[in-house]
C-alpha cells in the first residue's frame, strides 16, 4: 500500500508524491520541505486549494463577455484563413493568399484573355479569367461569412444568448469546403 502526501504553497498544492505505506515523509525530505507536505488521498492534484483542514479542486474561472468576444474572433480567423474548395480546387484563404487571389483578380480584369497560372494545395494550375474570379469572389464571399457569422455571434453575446465557448463553436460558421 501507499500514502499520499500534497506539497502546498501558498495555500496550493505545487506536488503530489506517493510513498510507501510506513515511511514518513520527515525521513524522505528535508525537514524544511517535509513541513511543507500534508496527508491526501489519491484524488488531490496539482493546483488544488488547501486551507489547513481540506483539500478542494480549483475553480474554474468564470468566462467574461470579452473572453467570450475574444474566443469568437479567434474562432471566425480560424475559418476565415482555414480554406476553401472552389471547382474542385484546394485554395488557401490565409491573408497572404487573399491578397495574391485579390491581385489575380485585378490582373484578370484589365487583362480578359490571359490564362493565370494559380498555385494551389495540390500544385500550379492554369486558370482562366472567369474561373479566376469566380475563385475571387467565392473567396470573399467566404470571408465575408465568416465575418458576418462573428458579428451575429458578437451580438448574442451581448444579449446574453451565448454565454460559453462550445456555444460558439456551434454557432453557423461558414464551411471551409
Amino acid at each position: 500500500m501507499t500514502q499520499t502526501f500534497a506539497r502546498v504553497a501558498d495555500g496550493l498544492v505545487i506536488e503530489v508524491v506517493t510513498l510507501p505505506d510506513g515511511v514518513d515523509i520527515a525521513e524522505s525530505y528535508h525537514v524544511d520541505l517535509a513541513e511543507t507536505f500534508f496527508s491526501c488521498d489519491a484524488t488531490v492534484q496539482q493546483g488544488y486549494a488547501y486551507d489547513g483542514k481540506k483539500f478542494t479542486s480549483p475553480v474554474a474561472p468564470e468566462i467574461t463577455m470579452a473572453d467570450l468576444v475574444a474566443y469568437a474572433a479567434a474562432k471566425r480567423f480560424a475559418v476565415e484563413t482555414g480554406g476553401i474548395f472552389v471547382g474542385g480546387f484546394s485554395i488557401s484563404t490565409d491573408r497572404a493568399s487573399q491578397s495574391l487571389i485579390i491581385g489575380a483578380y485585378n490582373y484578370v480584369q484589365a487583362n480578359p484573355d490571359v490564362t493565370v497560372k494559380f498555385k494551389t494545395a495540390a500544385g500550379f494550375v492554369n486558370l482562366t479569367a472567369a474561373q479566376i474570379m469566380t475563385v475571387a469572389n467565392a473567396v470573399g464571399a467566404h470571408v465575408q461569412a465568416a465575418f458576418a457569422a462573428e458579428s451575429e455571434i458578437i451580438a448574442k453575446i451581448s444579449d446574453g444568448t451565448i454565454n460559453a465557448p462550445a456555444d460558439i463553436d456551434a454557432a453557423s460558421w461558414p464551411a471551409n469546403s
